[in-house]
């Protein structure tokens, strides 16, 4: 016989394969345990903790079968004589009495450690906090039943009851629900609304279109939300496209309150807007027509050359391991920071100014790997070899791009790209940037300057004149302080646009009734005087004068400072102009939002994951989006 003993939990449970199960445990509990090769850890472990069976009082009934059975307290753990007695009990036939799984007993073992019950509050606390971590990190629903998050669990929390997926999934609905009610109220608050819409199609060829919102809040702070990113599955036509907002939009009850849309420029877009109602403002993302102006630019065939050039020297650190691990050493004998070279993408005209300027920041240290024939062979270093001339024309495109490539990420900011934005930015840029020629400046560099500023003229209307109708963003630089002098305006227009402003205050009244009835109590109370009674002064009319002529003598604020704290201290001062701008300053600049919306789609739907169900991917991404809302 063997001279190694057996461990004393076999009394209490029986092996099948790498699994044990407990003897003591009802079938509805968890009683199943691994024990790959016959350990016994988790299952000793379970015994001594919910069933309070002690290892001492096995050993010593084992030595001496004339022991003595202890006296049963109430804050002792159970005997290990009683429970054989009932085993016994239920093996002979005779109905024991049922075992009431108490609470587990706190008892010091050798390394000072506790274990503690887990009662069913504290286990959907943990199952809660489970669903919102899923959310937030974009998990797999699978993942509250991995092995990992069962043994992470075992350590944290021994006596946790892993729940299943359904019951995850059922919790994370429950989340969906809180979140949407409170959007819907903020939604319902709201006296106008921006959305922004764009479509996407998934690893699996599953198409979706998603919808974001964005509002001015009672408190003047810019709020977006998603509200949707669900399956289309029919042809992404004018039709079709409206077909999806309108449900949308009638699903949230928010379909007299859009006052624009923000979309891409592909045709079948921008003719959804109409359909949906003639009243919306349809506008063009900012970044997009940004983008289409430089890629006209970036067709030269000089600049095709370069990129392909650079694009050959970023590929070849890429797949060469011995040239990437000698350039981070060079750059550090350099006293560079290390950094990797980054590849051009042909949808992001930004990715090649990125491209081009991390090339000229390594340039030293491309040079010497290069230079170095242990490293880089000599016919390889001919093909990427980058000549002075070309280096120079390279700076100079990074000086003539980076503009465009600053004002690019302003615009797609979340909260603070207004649409009263676009104009003036883009006329400092071809003032201050595109107009100005620098001293030795390539003859190439130049003609590109006048490509790219006659391109963002046509595509931004930048050549208005009083004769054609007021456009949406001259109407939002009025409203925001920064902007409110019309500085890049034409003088001739000005009075055109501020002529508009008031036609719309007259025609829509922008203040409720109540709000009327106040606004126009304080005024009384300041400004009139018998003498105003007397002589009939209208006073409504007088203090829409008198508020549209202070606004305008009001000091235009820096354009660094936020228009929206502005507007919070000065609403009572000019509540009818107030009320305007919280309308039309909540139109954003670009649809980023919504392409925001598609990269965190494409962390969710991955290669190992490309089967998640629509109905789930909805879930994910709207519970990930609106995740500060998560209570």
């Amino acid at each position: 016989m063997s001279m190694r003993g057996k461990s004393w939990v076999w009394q209490y449970a029986k092996r099948i394969e790498n699994k044990a199960y407990c003897n003591l445990c009802d079938e509805d509990d968890n009683n199943e345990f691994s024990c790959p090769g016959g350990t016994t850890g988790s299952l000793g472990r379970h015994l001594t903790t919910i069933h309070g069976l002690m290892i001492n009082a096995v050993v010593n009934k084992e030595q001496t079968h004339d022991e003595q059975q202890p006296e049963n307290d109430s804050d002792e753990v159970m005997d290990i004589d009683e429970t054989n007695k009932e085993i016994n009990l239920e093996k002979n036939g005779r109905s024991r009495k049922r075992k009431r799984r108490t609470n587990i007993h706190y008892q010091n073992t050798n390394n000072g450690n506790n274990a503690r019950s887990c009662s069913k509050d504290r286990c959907e606390l943990i199952n809660k906090a489970l669903a919102k971590m899923i959310a937030v990190n974009q998990l797999p629903l699978s993942f509250c039943s991995s092995n990992g998050f069962h043994d992470f669990m075992s350590v944290v929390e021994p006596n946790y009851k892993p729940c299943k997926e359904e019951a995850i999934k059922t919790r994370l609905k429950i989340l969906s629900s809180n979140i949407e009610e409170l959007i819907k109220n903020d939604l319902q608050d709201a006296s106008s609304i921006c959305c922004t819409t764009d479509c996407w199609t998934s690893i699996s060829q599953e198409s979706y279109i998603t919808v974001t919102a964005h509002v001015i809040d009672s408190k003047w702070c810019a709020k977006s939300y998603t509200l949707t990113t669900h399956e289309m599955d029919k042809r992404h036509t004018a039709e079709n496209l409206s077909e999806q907002l309108i449900n949308t939009f009638g699903k949230w009850d928010i379909t007299n309150k859009i006052l624009a849309i923000v979309t891409d420029n592909a045709k079948n877009i921008t003719n959804v807007i109409p359909l949906i109602s003639p009243e919306i403002y349809s506008v063009k993302c900012a970044a997009h027509s940004l983008q289409l102006a430089v890629n006209c630019v970036l067709k030269n065939e000089n600049i095709v050359n370069i990129i392909k050039q650079c694009n050959k020297i970023v590929g070849h650190f890429k797949h060469s391991t011995l040239a990437k691990t000698s350039l981070e050493e060079k750059q550090e004998l350099l006293g560079l920071t290390k950094t990797t070279l980054l590849q051009s993408c042909k949808t992001r005209w930004n990715s090649i100014y990125l491209m081009m300027e991390r090339l000229v920041l390594n340039r030293c240290a491309i040079f010497n790997v290069l230079a170095d024939r242990t490293i880089t062979s000599q016919s390889m270093a001919q093909k990427l070899e980058i000549k002075e001339h070309e280096w120079l024309f390279i700076k100079s495109l990074i000086q003539f791009l980076k503009p465009i490539y600053v004002t690019t990420n302003i615009f797609c900011t979340e909260n603070n790209s207004s649409i009263s934005m676009i104009r003036p930015l883009l006329k400092q840029i071809i003032e201050k940037h595109l107009m100005q020629c620098h001293e030795n400046e390539d003859t190439i560099v130049q003609t590109l300057k006048q490509t790219l500023a006659s391109e963002i003229k046509r595509r931004f209307s930048l050549e208005w004149d009083s004769t054609e109708s007021v456009l949406l963003e001259q109407i939002a630089s009025f409203l925001d302080p920064r902007f409110k002098d019309l500085d890049h305006e034409v003088l001739s227009n000005h009075e055109a646009i501020r002529s508009k402003i008031k036609q719309i205050i007259n025609q829509n009244n922008y203040l409720e009734p109540n709000e009327i009835t106040t606004a126009s109590q304080e005024q009384q109370n300041k400004h009139r005087s018998d003498l105003e009674y007397i002589f009939g002064i209208n006073n409504e009319e007088n203090d829409l004068t008198k508020e549209f002529q202070n606004y305008l003598a009001e000091p235009q604020l820096r354009f660094t400072l936020d228009p929206l704290e502005w507007w919070k201290t000065r609403y009572s001062k000019y509540p009818t102009i107030g009320k305007l701008a919280k309308k039309y300053m909540a139109i954003t600049a670009t649809s980023v939002s919504a392409e925001r919306c598609f990269s965190t789609a494409g962390n969710i739907v991955t290669r190992k994951r490309a089967s998640l169900s629509p109905e789930n991917v909805n879930l994910l991404v709207f519970l990930h989006q609106n995740k500060r809302l998560m209570i």
